[in-house]
Formats: C-alpha cells, sequence, structure tokens
C-alpha cells in the first residue's frame, strides 16, 4: 500500500515504524525532531503540502498535541490529521507512534480527518448549553476521534467545528 501524502512524525523510530509497516518505497515521512520544530521545518511542510499534501501523526501525547497544533495553525488547518489511542499502546515507558501496534497505524491512516476551520457547525452557546464541555462528556468524544482525553474544552469545541460536527452527532457520541 503506497501513501501518496508525507506523513508529519517526530522523530527517526516513527520513520523506522512506518517503513517497517508499509516499505521503504510506500511512505515518506518528515520529522520535526519532536518539540524542535523549526521554521524552516514549517516552511518545508507547507511546500510538501501545496504539492502532495500532508498528514500530520504525532504520539498521543502532549508534546505530540502541541506539534500538531503548531503544524495545524501554520498549514491553516489546510491537512490531513491521523490519531493514535493513547490507551491502545502497551508500554509504560513511552506513549508514541514507534510504541503502537501496527494495525492501529493502519487504522488511523485509513481514517483521516480534515478540519474545515471556515465552517461552525455549532456554536459555543450550544457546546455549553448541551453540557459538551464537561469531562466525562469530553472524554466520549475525544475517545471517538482519538484525540487525547486530556482534551480541554475549548480545544474540543474548536475540533468539533473543525470537522463539522453537529448538536445531532455530539448527542450521539455522548450517548453511546
Amino acid at each position: 500500500m503506497k501513501i501518496k501524502q508525507v506523513i508529519i512524525v517526530e522523530g527517526v523510530t516513527d520513520t523506522a515504524k512506518l517503513k517497517k509497516i508499509f516499505g521503504n518505497d510506500n511512505v515518506d515521512t518528515i520529522e520535526t525532531n519532536g518539540l524542535a520544530l523549526s521554521k524552516n521545518t514549517l516552511n518545508f511542510i507547507s511546500d510538501v503540502n501545496r504539492t502532495r499534501g500532508v498528514i500530520i501523526l504525532t504520539d498521543p501525547d502532549g508534546p505530540g498535541l502541541k506539534i500538531r497544533d503548531t503544524i495545524n495553525i501554520y498549514l491553516n488547518f489546510k491537512c490531513f490529521n491521523a490519531f493514535i489511542n493513547k490507551k491502545s499502546i502497551n508500554n509504560s515507558k513511552k506513549i508514541g507512534i514507534a510504541e503502537a501496534k501496527d494495525e492501529d497505524i493502519k487504522e488511523a491512516l485509513s481514517s483521516l480527518i480534515s478540519f474545515d476551520p471556515q465552517n461552525l457547525s455549532i456554536t459555543w452557546e450550544d457546546f455549553l448549553k448541551n453540557d459538551f464541555y464537561k469531562p466525562k462528556a469530553r472524554k466520549k468524544i475525544a475517545e471517538k476521534y482519538n484525540w487525547s482525553e486530556k482534551i480541554n474544552s475549548k480545544t474540543l469545541f474548536k475540533w468539533v467545528n473543525f470537522v463539522n460536527l453537529d448538536i445531532q452527532d455530539l448527542k450521539k457520541i455522548v450517548g453511546e
């Protein structure tokens, strides 16, 4: 299986994992070097995104979320995002892409999410009125999309709108 877009990962072990799964010639990556993501790397990612497209696949931890947010904002959210569920990684020392199961990575890359920041599918008032900001609801919504279970209300509101979820979608997820 050849992946058309270039996958943004944090480091060399993530690249090695993807090449092991998909083959050396079937996947290209750009490494951010963790939080040492430079302006030059962001510019390179932007150039590659214009020609081939990029998929952000960072670790499901705090630094990974920060890197993902930085790239999404830099690209005006015009890219794809793939998410690994932190709970599916069975490693007590490191929770990263390199430690994820092959099938979880394949699933994440087959369930890409693209954000649309121009579209407001739910208002802040409706978000609050329906209690989607509460920890239990936040956790259920985050789990559905393999987002961090520690996602705060403002970020969740933003991401819910980016993926164009409306009140009915959210009620269905929270009710599951």
